[in-house]
């Protein structure tokens, strides 16, 4: 039986419960043979390359379970996906290997994102994990003037009361934060 008449006939008994269909262990062309995976691939290894190292050479063990988890949860492709990517990796077999650099640059997508998508009359947004100090903030582009950073930027925040939260920021003054909200 060739191999896609095989794949074929499976796919009809176990497809539902799959989010792509059961490559071949030779999986390392796995990507070119749906193109509809090629977003979520790069949108996990062109944000962090650092992923890579997590599971060398070509991160494709990282790249299946993570999307066989995301499609469970119906992880959507909006600006919280990265977000969701860090949730998956600290709950995952690979959250020993994660370090804060990977969550901070998932939290700078998502940022970033945000400010690309977002459409209120906010300015910008600042997001906030629990297991970091750090918080990430991103403007609208008509904001960011110069390169010191913005009153906001400096105020104290709250510990993020979830795992991931967030809060749009109405001004880049000092009273630009109101409360965390809980990442959907």
């Amino acid at each position: 039986m060739a191999m896609m008449e095989k794949f074929a006939r499976t796919e009809g008994r176990i497809g539902y419960r799959l989010p792509f269909p059961d490559y071949p262990s030779n999986a390392r062309s796995f990507v070119h043979l749906d193109a509809r995976l090629l977003p979520y691939w790069h949108a996990l290894f062109d944000v962090c390359p650092g992923l890579l190292k997590l599971d060398p050479p070509d991160g494709l063990d990282i790249f299946r379970q993570f999307m066989t988890w995301a499609y469970g949860c119906q992880l959507a492709l909006g600006w919280t996906f990265h977000l969701g990517v860090c949730r998956w990796l600290l709950s995952s077999g690979y959250r020993d290997l994660v370090e804060p650099e990977h969550i901070e640059t998932m939290m700078i997508a998502a940022a970033a994102r945000w400010v690309a998508s977002d459409d209120s009359a906010a300015i910008g947004v600042v997001l906030g994990w629990q297991g970091g100090n750090q918080h990430v903030f991103d403007w609208k582009p008509h904001v960011r003037l110069g390169t010191r950073p913005l009153a906001a930027e400096q105020e104290e925040l709250p510990p993020a009361p979830w795992d991931f939260a967030w809060s749009p920021l109405a001004s880049t003054s000092g009273s630009g934060f109101r409360r965390w909200l809980r990442v959907p």
